[in-house]
């Protein structure tokens, strides 16, 4: 009980815990917000890798429509529901009902 007391009376003990306090909650770099600034960054960066592969795929997208015509008339029926003058367009809607009906 002694060797207790006299290790939390100790001024370098004191100090040391007090800036460690300090350094975990209360300055402005503290220990709490670099932990989220740093799972922040981590899911941008995630987020910078998903854009830049949908970029690039849909450049390949927009290259194929512009150099191939089977590649454009098969884009104009799927996105914008165009037909040529003798044909009949049937729009299925897939939707699952979800109560068995």
């Amino acid at each position: 009980m002694n060797l207790l007391l006299s290790i939390i009376k100790n001024k370098y003990f004191l100090v040391s815990t007090g800036f460690l306090v300090w350094i975990v909650f209360f300055a402005e770099y503290d220990l709490i917000s670099q932990y989220k600034q740093r799972k922040e960054l981590k899911a941008m960066k995630e987020k910078i890798v998903y854009l830049e592969s949908e970029i690039a795929k849909l450049q390949a997208e927009k290259h194929a429509i512009r150099t191939d015509s089977n590649t454009l008339e098969r884009y104009a029926r799927e996105k914008y529901f165009m037909k040529k003058a003798n044909e009949d367009v049937f729009v299925f809607d897939s939707v699952k009902q979800e109560n068995g009906k």
